[in-house]
């Protein structure tokens, strides 16, 4: 049930992920992870093994030829550093390898994504009665046959490998320990490889299980999804960015309604009314756009650009203004004062064109 007394059944909105995602809580799935970075230090491993034992053993050189003849602080800082300088590549290549396939792994599932609020105590998980029932809940339930599933599957897969290889490993003592050593590192090799590739399919199903989950808790009502949208409309953000959409398009359609005029009667600064004649489709002038005081000024402007002629009339525009709406007819009453109009109109650009 929902917290306004509904069932959770709506998707969550944008907003609600968005919320969700700035408190830190993602669906990502930390086995997933750990699979990649086991599988990339095991591909990696050889070179920086072989790199840490060449170092070890110049290390070793380097100590027994140059310890430091005192014991102070400075002498046995300068004889660590050098003495640490042919083992560091081996472990930049380890930890570099950890660090750029756990970060990349991270980035993978969820993004970058910064949030402080995962880091402020939280006082409720103290409460006895909140954690036996997380403990009985159904992740609790899923992490636990989840880990008992690996422990099951890698204990097979380490065993399966060990019988395998058994009757090599039991004659480990009849060879050198060069040989013996590459044996050990082959076995263990293979059971890592093993256990990672298992691993990587069981943390496929868990990414695809903390999806699911993800998407579950942030379900939402149909309550609250209809008050989130009038949160939304609310915002005065939304407001100001919705006025603008409005006003823009007025004036594209107040822009194209003044090109088709045939004139425009103003007041001449407080109204302006905008007509359009066609005999062959209407009986009457229509008026296509009307205004007052700055949407007046804005239809003149309209008119001036789009060379529309523009007749002072104060009594016959106030009439128009008042008495019609865009898309109506001229008032019967009115007829004859606009033919007249459209008559001055029509004399006065046959005399321009001649």
């Amino acid at each position: 049930m929902g917290d306004d007394g509904g069932e959770k059944t709506e998707s969550a909105t944008a907003k609600r992920r968005q919320d969700a995602k700035k408190r830190g809580q993602v669906a990502r799935s930390t086995d997933l992870t750990n699979a990649l970075v086991i599988v990339a230090l095991l591909i990696v491993l050889p070179w920086a093994l072989s790199t840490l034992s060449g170092g070890l053993v110049l290390m070793t050189k380097a100590s027994l030829a140059s310890i430091p003849s005192g014991a102070n602080m400075p002498l046995i800082t300068a004889f660590v550093n050098h003495a640490a300088q042919p083992v560091l590549p081996g472990l930049v290549m380890i930890l570099s390898t950890v660090l750029v396939v756990g970060v990349g792994a991270n980035l993978g599932q969820v993004g970058f994504n910064f949030s402080i609020e995962t880091l402020q105590p939280n006082f409720s998980k103290l409460n006895p009665l909140s954690g036996l029932s997380r403990f009985f809940s159904r992740t609790s339930v899923f992490d636990t046959g989840k880990s008992m599933a690996k422990a099951a599957i890698f204990g097979l897969i380490a065993f399966g490998c060990l019988r395998t290889n058994w009757t090599t490993i039991n004659q480990l003592d009849e060879v050198s320990p060069i040989m013996a050593a590459a044996i050990v590192g082959s076995v263990v090799r293979t059971m890592g490889l093993r256990v990672a590739l298992a691993w990587g399919a069981l943390a496929g199903m868990d990414y695809y299980w903390q999806r699911l989950q993800y998407e579950r808790n942030l379900r939402m009502t149909k309550q609250e999804v209809k008050r989130e949208m009038k949160e939304l409309e609310m915002a005065p953000e939304i407001k100001m960015q919705r006025n603008i959409r409005r006003r823009r398009l007025m004036r594209q359609r107040l822009k194209d309604a003044v090109k088709a005029a045939d004139v425009v009667i103003t007041n001449p600064t407080h109204y302006a009314v905008a007509l359009k004649y066609d005999s062959s489709k209407n009986y009457a002038p229509i008026v296509v756009a009307k205004g007052a005081d700055f949407l007046a000024a804005k239809i003149r402007e309209e008119a001036a650009l789009s060379e529309i002629p523009l007749v002072p009339n104060p009594p016959l525009a106030r009439a128009l203004y008042k008495q019609c709406e865009v898309g109506d007819y001229v008032p019967r009453e009115l007829f004859q004062a606009v033919a007249e109009v459209l008559a001055y109109v029509y004399r006065t650009l046959k005399k321009v064109r001649k």
